[in-house]
């Protein structure tokens, strides 16, 4: 696959500061979108590193996509560990271009992101003891949390967002291998009680898997309730999962 950017038939350049809100045509929306068509042309680029810590990942990646968003997708640009508060980071975070950019009714400056994106192996290291940190973990040394949508639900990342995204770099078995297991931790989050600072229900776990067998990617969403020091009392999270090993299937799990 080709790494070399195509004209986006929807792009239109913004580079300059405005002087005012730039208008919201879907931007969140072409984001994501943005992201999905490119994970896979970023794992199969022949001169990308391969890094197999999470950070490596992530410092990669980001690289490929704002790279490419100068041309295809010219009103956003991404960052590497972003700060969410004095002690906290993102691992990706989105900002628009001009001065002011609106999405969802909300106004954000060039200083303020409007899509960040927690990153996580699948599976988790072995022998890190963080398993099942794609959902929920604790960090006793530091008490806080460092699973991925636990971090949004308690609104230390993401707080004054509506949407998040976490993408899953799936290195062993399949994507829906991945969907089924992801759901089994949050069902036993549910029924156990959990030192996480979250309540868990049914509504968090994640709906249908989409899957592109060509690009090797899949992806779904879930919807969950969070704490009160957020913008809104839930948040959206899409998760975007590529494999960095493709197998022949997406269905089946590989063992």
């Amino acid at each position: 696959m080709s790494t070399s950017p195509v004209p986006h038939p929807t792009s239109s350049r913004s580079g300059r500061i405005s002087s005012g809100p730039a208008r919201d045509d879907g931007l969140l929306n072409r984001t994501l979108g943005f992201m999905r068509e490119q994970l896979p042309v970023w794992r199969d680029d022949p001169q990308r590193p391969k890094k197999v810590a999470e950070k490596g990942l992530n410092s990669s990646l980001c690289d490929f996509l704002d790279v490419q968003a100068r041309t295809l997708l010219p009103m956003a640009r991404f960052k590497h560990e972003a700060p969410q508060s004095a002690t906290r980071t993102v691992d990706l975070a989105v900002h628009g271009t001009a001065e002011m950019t609106l999405v969802h009714a909300q106004t954000y400056s060039i200083y303020e992101p409007f899509l960040v994106i927690e990153a996580k192996r699948l599976p988790a290291p072995r022998g890190t003891g963080r398993e099942r940190e794609y959902v929920s973990g604790f960090d006793p040394k530091n008490k806080s949390p460092t699973g991925g949508i636990q971090r949004f639900k308690v609104g230390v990342h993401g707080g004054q967002l509506e949407t998040a995204a976490i993408i899953g770099y799936v290195e062993q078995h399949t994507l829906s291998h991945w969907h089924q297991t992801i759901n089994s931790w949050i069902t036993d989050l549910m029924s156990n009680s959990s030192k996480d600072e979250c309540i868990w229900g049914s509504e968090d776990t994640l709906h249908e898997l989409s899957t592109d067998k060509d690009a090797q990617f899949g992806s779904t969403h879930s919807n969950h309730a969070r704490s009160a020091n957020s913008i809104s009392p839930q948040i959206r999270i899409e998760h975007l999962w590529i494999l960095m090993n493709p197998v022949a299937s997406l269905g089946a799990s590989q063992q």
